[in-house]
């Protein structure tokens, strides 16, 4: 019987073993997959021990990606200030693009140089007219009298505590 499954055309032996086959390739697959979640891992935690360390071995690497990580952080940031908005890079809270102090924890809010991603051209983060970005003001800040969003512990344009 060797002999007949040894001259028996590949076909007719894939179907006998189809399970089997999808079985084999299926763990292939999660084992290939594995290895790049692990390889990843081992980047990422590569990356964080020496993301400072410019004699690193791989500090080219490590400079690319740190570039790439501002070149991200920028797009993000041009995308939320195309709808008015920005995070804050403190407690990562969402304000208005306009905003000089964050909302939420009171941090500064310095504008946004978006040039490294929009070539040559200059732009800043007031994208949209300040009196086109939709809120919702309930009060008026005590000290400078701007309106202030539902919610903000601090008056986005002075900085003033709202409690």
């Amino acid at each position: 019987m060797d002999f007949l499954k040894k001259n028996t055309p590949k076909t007719e032996v894939q179907e006998a073993n189809a399970g089997k086959i999808r079985e084999a390739e299926n763990g292939w697959m999660a084992a290939k997959q594995a290895i790049d979640a692990a390889t990843l891992e081992l980047g990422r935690a590569y990356f964080e021990a020496n993301r400072e360390n410019t004699d690193s071995e791989f500090a080219t690497q490590v400079e690319t990606v740190n570039r790439r990580i501002k070149e991200e952080y920028l797009w993000h940031q041009y995308r939320l200030s195309l709808d008015g908005q920005r995070m804050c890079d403190s407690c990562k809270s969402f304000i208005t693009s306009d905003s000089a102090f964050c909302n939420r924890c009171g941090a500064t809010v310095a504008p946004i140089d978006f040039s490294p991603i929009m070539g040559a051209v200059k732009s800043t983060q007031s994208v949209i007219p300040v009196n086109q970005i939709p809120a919702n003001p309930v009060l008026n800040c005590p000290k400078c009298g701007k309106k202030l969003l539902e919610g903000a512990r601090f008056c986005e344009a002075c900085g003033t505590k709202i409690f």
